[in-house]
């Protein structure tokens, strides 16, 4: 028995190497035949998952896959192919494999949506467990997950299902009771009410409440990072003071932000602190299991920017239990005013909205040290892409090209990452004007005006 199970989560995750050849709607297709073969998971039927829970009181392991997405694929083969922990581990849930979003409850399925691999582990009674499912980058994941970690945290969520009473008190904030956007939009009022699920955002409308698989699924597909979009282009339509709130502009803050690198093997220990960080100067040090933050019990990095993402953008001060030595301590991580912007937005696939509407659809890619040495005197940026179709073409319009050096932005010289210019042009100037840029090409410097709208 052993053996077949194994067997078919090998067959489950493995990608044949004509995977890259296939369509999209041929990699759904062939998902779903390999998965929902033996019966042994729930494929994208999170009731079903949720009854079966209840029914047999099993805890929920839920994961969210984006099957298109090539470097998705790579990190769930990754994970879940080849290691017996996790093999053995997934028998003691019930188990969903979940590839869209329509129809899903937004007061109860939070987590980072730019995230295309993502794990929620529920207890039978509908508790959020625990997150896990980190990335930071728009291609490498191995320095936020890995094999190890997971299978920790599977072990963790295991061991707080048996002891669930002494622990629920810390997993009760690990969801929200109010909907998403209330929080994050607070000056919104009732206007956000109404958005319970996915493709009642305006701008996902389109979008079935339930996903047909036989009927052009990858069309009728809600990404995870299309819930991102559609939450950000909403708080732009409502003309807020502050422009985009910054709870949507630095969601889900990495902890590497504020100073703490995590050991992604482990569910909660501290590999390292960067000097002279919030982190450092609260008193965390390497070795740390962060045992309570924010008085949330955390399962992983993912739940530590479940908390910070809580957090507002002004002076923060955060409790954090840590085990050092065989003893338990509690600090006071104390956090600046404008402590979110240390993060980088970059990486993240609902920045590119934001490029469109900040950037006319031009990509700015930062300079490292060494490209600074090469780069014309003055050089902020380097064009690295610039869109080609409308609406994404506004800076093709107005002259940018790619490889352009970019060397003023408003005026401004100051500049240098992309995250802080995109920040700029959504949230302190007039939302309509066009943004005057100053280009370096073959030897001459150019001024260009991209039109916002």
């Amino acid at each position: 028995m052993r053996m077949a199970f194994v067997s078919f989560v090998l067959a489950s995750f493995l990608v044949p190497s004509t995977a890259l050849s296939q369509t999209r709607e041929e990699k759904v297709r062939n998902d779903r035949l390999r998965v929902s073969k033996s019966g042994l998971w729930h494929y994208n039927d999170m009731a079903a998952g949720f009854a079966e829970s209840q029914r047999t009181s099993k805890p929920l392991m839920v994961v969210f896959r984006c099957i298109p997405c090539v470097e998705c694929v790579k990190l769930d083969d990754d994970l879940m192919e080849q290691n017996s922990e996790i093999l053995e581990g997934l028998k003691r849930f019930v188990r969903v494999r979940q590839i869209s979003n329509n129809g899903v409850d937004l007061k109860r399925i939070q987590f980072d949506f730019d995230q295309s691999f993502t794990v929620l582990f529920f207890h039978p009674d509908g508790t959020l467990m625990g997150r896990y499912g980190t990335r930071s980058h728009h291609s490498e994941w191995k320095d936020d997950v890995s094999i190890e970690g997971l299978a920790e945290a599977m072990k963790q969520v295991l061991s707080w299902y048996e002891n669930y009473d002494s622990v629920r008190p810390l997993l009760a904030g690990k969801q929200s009771s109010e909907l998403p956007l209330s929080t994050l939009i607070p000056n919104a009022g009732n206007q956000v009410e109404t958005i319970e699920e996915p493709q009642q955002f305006p701008t996902l409308t389109k979008y079935p409440a339930k996903l047909n698989l036989d009927d052009q699924p990858v069309k009728n597909c809600i990404h995870c990072h299309q819930i991102g979009d559609a939450q950000k282009a909403f708080a732009l339509t409502l003309n807020l003071p502050e422009g985009l709130p910054e709870k949507l502009l630095f969601p889900y803050p990495h902890p590497k932000s504020i100073g703490l690198i995590m050991d992604v093997d482990a569910c909660s220990t501290i590999k390292s602190v960067t000097a002279d960080s919030f982190a450092d100067r609260s008193g965390l040090k390497a070795g740390d299991r962060i045992v309570e933050f924010g008085g949330e019990a955390p399962l992983s990095i993912a739940d530590l920017q479940w908390v910070l993402h809580k957090r507002s953008n002004r002076p923060e001060v955060i409790p954090v239990v840590v085990e050092r030595g065989g003893t338990r301590a509690t600090l006071q991580l104390q956090l600046a005013d404008d402590w979110k912007s240390n993060d980088d937005i970059a990486w993240r696939v609902s920045t590119w909205e934001l490029r469109r509407i900040a950037l006319g659809g031009m990509v700015l890619k930062d300079l490292t040290d060494s490209e600074r040495k090469d780069a014309p005197e003055g050089a902020l940026f380097r064009v690295g892409h610039v869109g080609q179709y409308a609406p994404h073409n506004r800076a093709q319009v107005a002259g940018v090209k790619k490889d352009d050096w970019i060397v003023a932005i408003e005026g401004r010289t100051d500049f240098t990452r992309e995250t802080d210019v995109i920040r700029h042009l959504l949230t302190a100037r007039e939302k309509d004007s066009p943004i005057s840029i100053e280009v370096w090409r073959n030897g001459k410097r150019l001024k260009l005006q991209v039109a916002r709208k």
